[in-house]
């Protein structure tokens, strides 16, 4: 591939973007970061050239991109930047989702609504403007349920309410939130949450990697480690392979990356909900782990409008093990002192990166902007991978005061 003069704008520039940006290094090609002017970000240091905009707002950044002569765009791990991908994408006629995807992937009322149309298997649900409504919807659903903003990223504006004052808090507070003059309630459907990462090109959906999820309870389920292999039977395996897929088909993505929210319960697979972008908190590094591909580089050469089969054919027979988990305070806040990894890098750890510094304020876990750091190993068996993730937890020191 003779990349070398390509250009190839990265939407945002924070830590879960690092891996793109070294990807396109190595490959030889000139990075430009799309970030807003904030607090430095891992990514600027990183990329070739600094172009500052905010990424929440697709018409500034198509108008910036419009003066970078791009010939790809490109993001991962983040949700504010997904909508400016689809705009830049249809109005330069580069590879990628198409804005209307994009669209769908951050309005969870329009991807509910997409779903019910292609028979995905999901949760169901009311849209709610006012208590009245959502009055009416609670004598339709069992409690308990959920309430969600519809414009919200990850867990913000979520809430599980399992009584009739919690739904209505949940709701007001949901309101304060979201941009929206609605929200939405749905059924609570408590089971086994897991997730899913896939990639779709030219129409083809070329795989559909379970994966199990580790969560922290805040106001709601946060993630904060993944797993392969997920450890279940073939036939949820199958399940989730023909929900995403469908899922997929239902949002119109295409040229993407895919990250899926799921949950079983009753030996049925639902949808919780999907985005055209590779999964946060080390999923990327775990479809590497997974398949022994260089999925960054597949995500790279897929958005400059090259073949990204090149990189998914070198794939391994055989699948591998990983965890990831992030580090986390769940005891106190505070400021930290000193934090020291005590073990080696080598081998099957393959990494244990610290986010936060001496100085830096601790905040006891609420969400993923309070990881401390994050670590990821890799084995034959998810059993190997646990004990090497138990040593390293083990030989990591943190004080705060």
């Amino acid at each position: 591939m003779n990349a070398t003069k390509k250009r190839l704008l990265i939407i945002g520039a924070g830590r879960g973007q690092v891996g793109l940006y070294k990807a396109a290094k190595e490959m030889g090609i000139h990075t430009i970061a799309g970030t807003m002017k904030d607090n430095n970000p891992p990514g600027i240091k990183l990329a070739d050239e600094v172009c500052y905009m905010n990424i929440a707002n697709p018409n500034e950044v198509l108008e910036k991109a419009k003066t970078l002569q791009l010939d790809g765009v490109a993001t991962c791990c983040l949700d504010t930047g997904v909508p400016a991908l689809g705009k830049v994408c249809d109005a330069l006629k580069l590879t990628g989702l198409t804005e209307d995807a994009a669209i769908m992937c951050g309005d969870k009322l329009k991807m509910k609504r997409a779903f019910m149309e292609h028979n995905v298997s999901t949760a169901r649900f009311y849209e709610i403007s006012n208590e009245t409504e959502l009055n009416v919807a609670l004598e339709k659903l069992q409690l308990p349920v959920i309430i969600k903003a519809t414009d919200l990223q990850g867990s913000n504006g979520i809430y599980i309410s399992k009584t009739r004052e919690a739904a209505f808090n949940g709701f007001k507070e949901a309101m304060k939130k979201t941009k929206k003059s609605y929200c939405i309630v749905e059924e609570y459907i408590e089971g086994w949450e897991f997730g899913a990462q896939a990639f779709v090109y030219n129409g083809q959906i070329l795989f559909v990697m379970p994966h199990g999820d580790e969560t922290y309870m805040s106001h709601t389920a946060v993630p904060v480690g993944h797993y392969v292999p997920l450890g279940c039977n073939m036939d949820v395996h199958e399940q989730t392979k023909v929900a995403v897929k469908n899922a997929i088909t239902a949002l119109g993505l295409n040229n993407c990356a895919v990250n899926v929210d799921l949950i079983l319960k009753d030996n049925t697979v639902y949808v919780i909900e999907l985005t055209g972008r590779v999964g946060a908190n080390c999923l990327p590094e775990l479809v590497q782990i997974n398949f022994g591909i260089e999925y960054y580089k597949m995500i790279v050469a897929m958005a400059l409008g090259e073949n990204p089969l090149e990189f998914w054919e070198k794939k391994r027979e055989s699948t591998k093990a990983g965890l990831a988990k992030m580090i986390l305070e769940t005891e106190k806040s505070g400021v930290l002192d000193a934090i020291e990894y005590k073990g080696e890098i080598a081998g099957d750890v393959l990494e244990v990166t610290f986010f936060k510094h001496p100085g830096d304020e601790i905040r006891i876990f609420e969400n993923s902007n309070d990881c401390v750091g994050q670590i990821i190993v890799q084995g034959e068996t998810m059993e190997e991978c646990q004990k090497k993730l138990d040593k390293v937890i083990s030989e990591v020191v943190m004080k705060l005061r």
